[in-house]
Formats: C-alpha cells, structure tokens, sequence
C-alpha cells in the first residue's frame, strides 16, 4: 500500500504506546476511532498491558496477528525513534509521532529528530513528530488525540486542513460546526521532520472527497514542494487558504540593509503566498468563512468590483467601511441597474449600496434584488448585509439569498447573532460571515488572489561569478558591490578608486561625489561617509583629506570611491535577499535614507520576468510622479523593469544572501545605479 493510501485510508492502525487511563492523552486514540466508526483493524501495543479500552493489548508489532498500514506512536521522544524502526523492519507505510522534544526544542532536539528520520530508513514515511494526529471524516479514522474529537458526530464536509498548530484542528472542528461546515480530512503535520505541507497538500489534491484546502501556518518549510502543492491545486479547481502567523515586529528578521529591514519573513511570505495562488486572510474566522465564495472561481486578475446590497444601513457602513480600509472597490449600482430593480418595485436611492432598508426585508424584495445585482455587469461579487430579520425571520432574507445565489461570488455578512441563518447559509454552500471584519477580510483576500507564478531557472553568469570568485563572506566593499550589479547589466555612474596617499585626479565629470569603500560603513548617512557636489580636482583632494580623517581607522585603509554625479526624476530602491523561509526575493520601493519607513515597496520571489516587475512598479504608490503623474515628467519605466528583472536574477548566485541597489537613479531616458551593498554567505 503507498503511503498516502495508508495516512487516511489504513486498512489496521497500530496505536504503539496506547494507555488505559481515561485522562491520558495516549488513551484518547483508541476511543475516537470506535466513537466515529473506524471499520478497519485497531491494535493497541503496549508492552505493560494486556488489555487497553477492555481490547486485547499486544507487547510489540511483532506480537501483531497481521501486518498494519499506519501507526501512530504516543511513547516519549526516545522511545518514538525505537518505535520508527521497528515500523520500518515491519515496513508499515506511514508512523505518525504524537511526541514532542525534537527540533522544536533547540540543538539537541535537532539531533534528535535526525535519528528519529534515520530510524525509518526510507521505508517508512512519518507525519510529525509533534503530531496530533491524522483524520478521514468520512470514514471515522479519527487517529488523534486532540480533545475537540470526542464530540458525538463529526460533520462530512469537502474541506480539508493542513494544520501546524494540532490545537488548532479542534478550533476549526467546534467553529465550523457552529456555521454547520463540515470537513473532508485534518491534518496536524508537527515539525514536518518527512511529510509536510507540500506533500500532503499534493496528496489531498488527488482527493476526490477535497474541494478546498485550508492552511493554517506558523513557518514555510521546504518552499518548493509548497508552490508545487499550489500549482497543482490551482489546476485541478481546489482552492487553498491559508492563515499565517509572523506579521509582527517581534517576526522581522534583524538586517543590516533597507531591504533587510523593510521586508521581513511575513512580507516575503505574503508575496511567496501570493505568487503560488495561496489565498492569505488575516481573520481567522474568515480562513473558515471564505472556501464557498472561491468555490467554483478563478481570480479576477483585475480590480475587483463589489456591489452591496443590504436591509440596514448602519450594519452596511461597518461592512463597506471595514473592505475600504482594506482597499477592496465598493462598486454603485448604475443606472441601468436601479432601473431594472425598479421595474421589479424595488426603488432604491442611488449610492454607494442597494439599501432596501428595513420595509424591503421581505422574501420578494430580497430575492429580487440579489437577482438584478447578481446580472449587473459592474459587479464582480455581491455582498448582502443582513440585519436583525437574519436572526428574528431568516426565512424572508435567507432563503431568497439561497435561491438567488447563481453567477456571481456571492458573500453574506450577518450583523446580529445568527445561528439559524449561519447554519441555513452554510448547509447551501454560500459563504456566511458572522462579523463584517471577516467578510471584508475575505473579500480583500479574494480581490488580491492571483493565478500562479511559474518560477524559471537563472542562466549560468560567468561575469557575476568571476566577480564573486574568492570574496570572503560578509558584506562587500562599496567598489565590489558596484562592479556585481554592473555584471548583471544594470548600468552603474561611472567611478574611480583612490587609495590613501594617491594624488593624480581621476578623468571624471564633475561634479562628482567621494564616499567611503569600506564593507564596515554601510550607512554612509550615519557614519558621515559622502560628500557631494564636488566641482574641482582641487576641491576633490581636500574632500578626500576630509572624508578618510572622519573615517574609522580601519576603513581608511580602503581609500574612497569617486563617482559621476548624475541628475534624476527619482530615486528607488531595487533590492533582493535570500529569505530563510521562501528563499530567493526582490523587493522596489521609495529610495534614499529613508526607504524602510516610507513602508511603500512591492516583493516578489527571484526571479521575475518583465510582467512582474511591471505588476510591482504599478504598486509603489510613489513612483506615479515618474509613470506620468499630470504633467510631470516621465521616468524609463522600460529601464526601471530590465534592472528589476536583473537583479532578481541573483537568485542563480547561491553565494549572494541580500543585495541592494540604493539610490536607483530613475531618469526620463534609462537608470544609474549610484550605491550598493552586497552581502555573501556564510
């Protein structure tokens, strides 16, 4: 039996450490399994017992009468590495590992959770460890030990869930049971030592049972088997959400660079999300709410529209309210549109929403309404904003919302409690929102999805890797940095070294500029390490007295760069860092020594192709001075894309960790680059 026969559709589970206490975590396994209904062989091992849950207890799994699929190991983490190989020597497909005290606990962990993969030599495939189990709704297979799994009846539904957090499992059981949304299959991969998300994920595609797929995330592991899961997600209709922990403060990694600084791993997440089609919400009530409004729909790949119809109005502003704070396009009804909802004796105001008020919270009005918007062609989606009828008369403007529900996305936000309508919305497969944050949440979410991204090889560089050849790691010298970007074919201002004690004038144009060589000043502003607009040779040498006297000691022995001053539109920043969780990123944004607080960049995986770097010029809110902002001037937009795309394509330079270019000169005929820094690997 392959493995992913074996994770959700074992024909005989061992459950190796099983307990008999009913307050144990090890004894709830078994229990779940007979409670749902699991029809396939459970054998308890445990060499201490003769019995577990009144069935027969085996010592071992040679003990056993027939071979297993699956086994589920709830012994301690040493004792977990011996039950590993031993589901190896009997060549059980899959071990799934309750235990915890491996890479999650430090060093030794680490070390730990190599021998426990050691231990399966190949044979066998394991979820975890820090597993809290695996489920097939459909056929009972509770193999878990989350408490949430000791209600009655598990609800079939045809939403799976990958989980890091095993708690989570459980959150996401008792809340979709409130909305009455059942799921498919639940995972909770631990610290993904073997299986992980992308594999899993890969898995519940090829599942007939699965429609949509909910992420809920704390890190990236293994990236590329990620965007693989997505790109095969995308392709077969299945959605994936995903909810990810990491946009604080507190996650950004500490960088020496703007880039460093302004794109943290919750940045570079976002974009990696975005970039494999991964719908990210922010509202964990929206990662349950969201799956039926993507159901059935392909991302618009445009700015989408959304029309509102509601039967209170102040429950509608706190809906369109919240999506415009998001940056989600709240659509009016045109005037064909209030025309047609009149001949049907609708008559609403025109405006920003279709307020029926609270006279037109009738089944007729309702239904009518949602029919003449749901057909309008300026709305991509309809949002209906339902009022205290969803809770005091649900079948006036629930069950019309029900019939109603044809081309369009269609999402419902409940401003009162509503369980009775949540449940009647979620038995039709509509999407239901308890709070109007999560339908804005998801809305945001739905209007940002994009199709995914294919990620293409970087070409051999021979320039850029003779330039790197013999360089140490850390960061690189201002000249260095310089002569890498110029090998990547992104013009750089022309520029001179000087050495301490040098006395001849570079054949320069002035004016021109003097800064600091040295890889220890890397924010010149701060260490005083430039002087500009210097207009003479003789001007030139006393800068340069100046600028070495002000220097550290040590980095005066890297003399000075002088370099063409040149004039610009603009100054941007084009950066690109080897992130520890998505790997390769490029990042544009505002240049200058101001760059991370301006918080106005666009990231993408390296690398990019030229439709890219267009999408994020198009971004940076700053840059409309150079794209054609009334009657200023226009920047090389053309120049700017071809020195995105080039430095992205440090991605084929595995020795290249971050890289900035910082300013970018923007001109209306092609881009200078005037300052870098680089820095290489460990």
């Amino acid at each position: 039996m392959r493995w992913r026969e074996a994770l959700f559709a074992p024909t005989g589970v061992a459950l190796i450490g099983a307990s008999d206490e009913p307050e144990s975590v090890r004894s709830r396994p078994l229990r779940f399994l007979r409670q749902h209904g699991f029809h396939g062989r459970i054998y308890s091992v445990n060499p201490k017992r003769t019995t577990v849950g009144g069935e027969k207890a085996f010592p071992n799994l040679d003990a056993l009468p027939e071979p297993v699929d699956h086994a589920y190991i709830l012994v301690g983490a040493d004792a977990a590495i011996d039950a590993v190989a031993a589901c190896a020597h009997h060549h059980i497909p899959v071990a799934t590992v309750l235990a915890d005290g491996f890479a999650e606990a430090g060093a030794e962990g680490e070390r730990r959770q190599q021998r426990l993969l050691d231990a399966a030599r190949g044979r066998t495939r394991i979820v975890g460890p820090n597993s809290l189990g695996v489920v097939d709704v459909a056929t009972g297979m509770a193999l878990t030990a989350n408490a949430a799994f000791a209600i009655d009846h598990l609800r079939r539904g045809r939403v799976a869930v990958i989980s890091q957090s095993g708690s989570v499992l459980g959150a996401l059981l008792s809340r979709g049971e409130s909305h009455h949304l059942g799921f498919s299959k639940l995972i909770s991969v631990g610290n993904e030592a073997d299986l992980g998300v992308g594999e899993l994920g890969l898995a519940l595609v090829e599942d007939k049972a699965t429609d949509a797929i909910l992420l809920f995330l704390e890190t990236l592991r293994r990236a590329d088997d990620i965007r693989r899961f997505a790109h095969a997600a995308f392709a077969a209709g299945k959605p994936v959400i995903a909810y990810k922990l990491g946009r604080s403060e507190a996650g950004r990694q500490v960088s020496a660079s703007h880039t460093g600084a302004m794109v943290g791993s919750g940045e570079a997440a976002d974009a990696f999300l975005a970039d494999c089609g991964i719908v990210r919400v922010d509202n964990f009530e929206a990662l349950l709410e969201i799956p039926p409004l993507l159901k059935g729909h392909r991302p618009a790949n445009r700015q989408l529209r959304v029309g509102v119809v509601t039967t209170t109005g102040g429950g509608a502003a706190m809906a369109v309210d919240r999506m415009g704070v998001l940056g989600v396009t709240i659509a009016p009804p045109t005037r064909p549109t209030l025309a047609r909802l009149a001949k049907r004796g609708i008559h609403v105001k025109p405006g920003r929403i279709a307020d029926l008020t609270l006279a037109g919270a009738r089944y007729e009005t309702v239904r009518g309404a949602l029919e003449v918007l749901g057909q309008a062609p300026e709305f991509d989606s309809v949002v209906a904003v339902i009022g205290s009828s969803a809770s005091l008369r649900p079948d006036t403007t629930v069950r019309p919302i029900i019939e109603a529900a044809r081309k369009h996305p269609l999402a419902v936000a409940l401003i009162p409690e509503a369980p009775a309508a949540l449940a009647m919305l979620g038995e039709a497969g509509i999407a239901a929102f308890r709070t109007p944050e999560a339908c804005a949440d998801a809305l945001k979410a739905f209007a940002h999805w994009r199709k995914p991204r294919s990620i293409k090889s970087v070409p051999p560089n021979p320039k850029a890797e003779r330039a790197l050849k013999g360089a140490p790691s850390g960061w690189l010298e201002l000249g260095q940095s310089l002569d890498l970007v110029a090998t990547l074919g992104v013009p750089v201002a022309r520029s001179v070294r000087l050495l301490p004690g040098d006395t001849k004038p570079p054949r320069l144009r002035y004016p021109v500029a003097v800064k600091a060589l040295s890889s220890s000043v890397l924010h010149k502003t701060e260490a005083s390490g430039f002087i500009l607009a210097i207009a003479s040779p003789s001007a030139l040498r006393t800068a340069t007295t100046a600028l070495l006297k002000r220097l550290p000691k040590a980095a005066r022995r890297d003399g000075v760069l002088v370099q063409e001053m040149t004039r610009s539109l603009c100054e941007v920043l084009v950066g690109y860092r080897r992130d520890p969780e998505v790997g390769p990123v490029v990042v544009l944004g505002m240049g200058g020594i101001l760059a991370e607080l301006r918080h106005d960049f666009a990231v993408r995986p390296a690398p990019i192709d030229n439709a890219t770097a267009r999408a994020m010029i198009d971004e940076v809110v700053g840059l409309a001075i150079v794209r054609g902002f009334r009657a200023r001037p226009k920047g090389d937009m053309t120049a700017l894309v071809s020195a995105v795309v080039r430095l992205s394509r440090l991605a084929g330079l595995a020795q290249v960790a971050e890289a900035e270019i910082n300013p970018l000169m923007i001109r209306e005929t092609g881009v200078v680059a005037v300052d870098s820094r680089v820095r290489l690997a460990d």
